[in-house]
């Protein structure tokens, strides 16, 4: 087998290994955030009286102390994924330097910097603006701020209509699950441009890699960017090649598990 074929083999399988990853990212991503939730459940029985209902009286200063529990899901929501992504680089960049030493060896990685990648690729993923003129903690304040509005409405639905606290804590607890798929697809999306990032980080650096390849995402769907990025020659070097430097094989789409490989420079096939 070929330096180039072996390298192939062994970056499908740490792409698949990460996608493997990214699900449980996504189950603590979910978890961490959930937590909120208890201390919003706690947060109602400190309200309730005896009978175990919440007088209207008391309605407006209970909503009050949402907000501080929505700048907790902010906090809290900005430390997950920066864990996320910081676990996604390093476990990416490590996998990519067994895999080059294993297929080509020491020549591939002569003079990259891995724990500087590391640190450049969550700086990249934390600031960068997406083509809705968004960074990650827009997108996680926005997320905080409409999770506010639904609570704030089955709160307020709950005291008004006499639901005892269980009835109002069993309707929170709906939201937090309806909000799932918000995360997951948080977690999907950044968490894979992050990999990829990694990959094309390590392309710039290391003196063996001519290109990037792109391989389309699971959903294998011809409408989807990463399916038109294969199949395009952008520069002459054949289909589904780019500079690593190219941003747009970065993020290809929302919710891509496209993935990258490295197209060897002859010599080193």
């Amino acid at each position: 087998m070929s330096n180039q074929a072996e390298l192939d083999r062994q970056l499908k399988k740490v792409s698949m290994q990460y996608r493997k990853l990214n699900a449980s990212q996504q189950e603590y991503a979910i978890k961490e955030i959930g937590r909120i939730r208890l201390e919003i459940v706690d947060l109602l029985t400190e309200y309730s009286g005896s009978d175990g209902k919440i007088k209207r009286q008391r309605l407006n200063k209970l909503l009050r102390e949402l907000d501080t529990l929505e700048k907790l899901v902010r906090t809290t929501g900005m430390n997950a994924f920066e864990k996320i992504f910081d676990d996604t680089a390093s476990t990416t960049s490590g996998a990519i330097k067994t895999a080059f030493m294993d297929s080509v060896g020491t020549a591939a990685i002569s003079g990259v910097a891995f724990d500087k990648i590391n640190k450049n690729v969550v700086r990249y993923i934390v600031n960068r603006i997406g083509d809705d003129g968004l960074v990650l903690s827009d997108r996680v304040w926005r997320f905080a701020g409409d999770q506010r509005d639904e609570l704030s409405k089955v709160i307020r639905t709950g005291i008004i209509t006499g639901q005892s606290v269980s009835e109002i804590s069993a309707n929170v607890r709906k939201v937090h699950e309806n909000d799932a798929w918000k995360i997951r697809r948080l977690v999907v999306t950044e968490g894979n441009t992050a990999h990829r990032v990694a990959a094309s980080y390590i392309g710039q650096q290391s003196r063996v890699v001519k290109a990037m390849r792109v391989h389309r995402g699971k959903a294998n769907r011809p409408d989807h960017r990463c399916t038109q990025l294969e199949l395009e020659d952008r520069y002459g070097m054949g289909a589904g090649l780019y500079k690593p430097d190219d941003p747009e094989i970065y993020m290809m789409h929302i919710n891509c598990t496209g993935y990258l490989t490295y197209e060897l420079y002859d010599k080193y096939k």
